[in-house]
């Protein structure tokens, strides 16, 4: 499911968590939990249009002012074969704790 990015800022105190996708290239995209819901959100423009960024700073920017207290970075390989595994054996995901938004300097 998507939420419009406006539609986050209006939930001021209502973020539970914070979640940075990291895809190759420097591309990110934002999901947020919100704290009535069950699932992620991704996070898109008012067209609908997932919001892609260039850095994991440029991606916490639109947040700052939220209160949020838990926001993480998760990366999952695609490549694993590559490294001799087998296909079918997926590894969970890296997940690395993220500063949050307003504890930034940026």
């Amino acid at each position: 499911m998507k939420i419009a990015l406006n539609d986050v800022k209006k939930q001021l105190g209502q973020v539970e968590r914070l979640v940075l996708r990291a895809f190759e290239s420097s591309m990110y995209l934002v999901q947020v939990k919100l704290i009535q819901g069950e699932e992620l959100l991704n996070v898109c423009d008012d067209q609908g249009t997932i919001l892609r960024f260039n850095s994991q700073l440029d991606a916490k920017l639109p947040f700052k002012g939220l209160g949020i207290t838990d926001t993480v970075l998760v990366h999952e390989s695609p490549y694993n074969e590559m490294i001799g595994m087998p296909a079918a054996t997926k590894p969970e995901p890296l997940q690395v704790k993220l500063s949050n938004p307003d504890d930034d300097y940026s």
